[in-house]
């Protein structure tokens, strides 16, 4: 049986939590490290007793990165962060693969950068160097990568839904809403994660201008040369783990959804076709996708609902790995959702 080591930095984070977490009963991956900048020292349990036996590695500095020779390392370090730890570990001679968890490698030019998040990419030459690990659409690219750039939470499930259409070039201007859990945040405490800004309240944040929206249309470009219109309006909601999102479209009446989603995905087996919109609570806990649609005349509206932690985060890296690895993308992946 195939084995191989992996090593999580930023493993007292949320998704770099959900990444050793996964791995705890991954049939192939062995946890080899764990590391944290700001709680090394500690046992993972202590920060998160829930984890157990599990949690019973130390968390070491970041510093000590550089002498990690596992087969792979997956990073789950804040924003703008990264790019600069893989720099020093490939100039040190770090020899396997990676995947980046954050935004910091998504982008291939580094404008976009600018444009999207706001700062100058400081190592523009490693963005050539990582594919991007929407599973779905690119498994050959994964497949024979050494590097790898996990998508964002709601670009994930905007894609999901959106790719297919662009594809089949069935619409050219999309309104998506998309609801995100406070989880999406990040461990560390905020206005936008206090319990008492989040709980009972819905809102609104960085319409029209979410820095996931930059991925999504690189990777849409790749499909269809005609850049469709996406109106996206984010939105935080009132719970912890999950991602609902409707996307709104004009299309033929005579256009057939059910055949082009199972066109997509019949080879995806993380992937769920719904009948209707689909449910929050249907995937929160897993790494399953589930995307369901209704249309009336030439009006349609296509659901999806993802765990942002999972399939928005760590379980696709996760999936990622598997890939690269040559075994199935599925692999310890195939927990059901909590449903209650």
């Amino acid at each position: 049986m195939k084995e191989w080591t992996v090593s999580v930095a930023g493993a007292s984070g949320y998704a770099g939590l959900e990444a050793v977490r996964l791995l705890s009963v991954h049939p192939h991956a062995k946890l080899n490290r764990i590391y944290s900048e700001s709680t090394a020292g500690q046992e993972l349990a202590d920060l998160y007793p829930g984890l157990g036996k599990v949690g019973k590695e130390t968390l070491l500095p970041m510093s000590q990165l550089d002498e990690d020779g596992s087969d792979i390392i997956i990073l789950g370090l804040p924003h703008g962060v990264s790019a600069a730890v893989v720099q020093q570990l490939l100039s040190r001679g770090y020899e396997g693969k990676i995947i980046d968890i954050g935004s910091d490698l998504r982008l291939r030019k580094s404008q976009l950068y600018e444009e999207y998040y706001g700062y100058k990419h400081q190592f523009p030459e490693l963005l050539d160097w990582f594919d991007y690990g929407l599973t779905e659409f690119y498994p050959d690219d994964i497949k024979k990568a050494q590097f790898v750039a996990n998508p964002g939470c709601f670009a994930t499930a905007m894609q999901l839904a959106i790719w297919p259409l662009v594809k089949h070039n069935i619409a050219d201007s999309f309104t998506v809403n998309g609801m995100t859990g406070s989880s999406g945040s990040g461990a560390k405490a905020s206005k936008a994660t206090h319990f008492s800004s989040r709980f009972g309240n819905v809102s609104a944040y960085k319409v029209f201008e979410h820095q996931h929206l930059g991925e999504v249309y690189q990777s849409l470009e790749r499909v269809n040369e005609r850049k469709p219109a996406i109106h996206f309006i984010p939105l935080s909601g009132p719970f912890v783990r999950g991602i609902w999102m409707n996307i709104a479209f004009s299309c033929d009446e005579g256009t057939n959804l059910e055949e082009i989603y199972q066109d997509t995905f019949a080879e995806c087996p993380l992937v769920r076709l719904t009948n209707g919109l689909p449910q929050l609570k249907s995937v929160v806990g897993s790494a399953y996708s589930d995307i369901g649609w209704v249309k009336r005349g030439n009006h349609a509206v296509v659901g999806v609902a993802i765990d942002n932690l999972i399939k928005g985060a760590a379980g696709q890296a996760i999936q990622n790995m598997n890939l690269m690895f040559g075994v199935d993308e599925d692999a310890g992946l195939l927990t059901p959702p909590l449903i209650l």
